[in-house]
């Protein structure tokens, strides 16, 4: 019965781990909507360090301008990202007894909104998994345009 839900445990750990999650309005024409701007109060409480911060930023930036949307003072969308990250602490056993290897990282997801500015409704939202393990640019960057290869939606 422990081995069951064990397994159990595992696959529903890895599913929720690598998913990426998308809403929308579907009463929402997003052809209409070419400039976006983030907002500001939520990236000052973006609980991420300072390098990783700017990291996330630049890759929603380009990821949107990539698709064509430009970065504007007086935009139409709004972009809010925020996270739910977790210390996590893996222990594995060594050959000996005194020996184990220790492996520590910051995981858990990362959110992204999209704000319509006249409505100031949320018109899309999206969350993925991410690891913020190490130095590792192109594994954030990936992560982001996973879940933007989504925005805008296709009708």
């Amino acid at each position: 019965m422990k081995k069951i839900l064990l397994v159990l445990v595992g696959v529903l750990l890895f599913s929720s781990c690598s998913s990426t999650k998308i809403t929308y309005d579907k009463s929402i024409d997003f052809n209409r909507y070419h400039t976006f701007a983030f907002f500001k109060k939520g990236l000052d409480h973006l609980n991420l360090p300072a390098s990783k911060k700017r990291w996330v930023v630049k890759s929603v930036s380009e990821v949107l301008e990539n698709k064509g949307f430009e970065k504007s003072t007086h935009p139409e969308f709004i972009v809010n990202i925020f996270t739910d990250l977790y210390k996590r602490i893996d222990v594995y056993p060594g050959y000996y007894p005194y020996h184990r290897r220790v492996y520590k990282s910051v995981e858990g997801k990362l959110y992204i909104d999209i704000v319509d500015v006249k409505t100031k409704k949320v018109i899309w939202e999206g969350e993925t998994y991410l690891n913020l393990q190490g130095n590792d640019y192109k594994k954030i960057r990936k992560a982001i345009e996973k879940l933007l290869s989504k925005f805008p939606p296709q009708k």
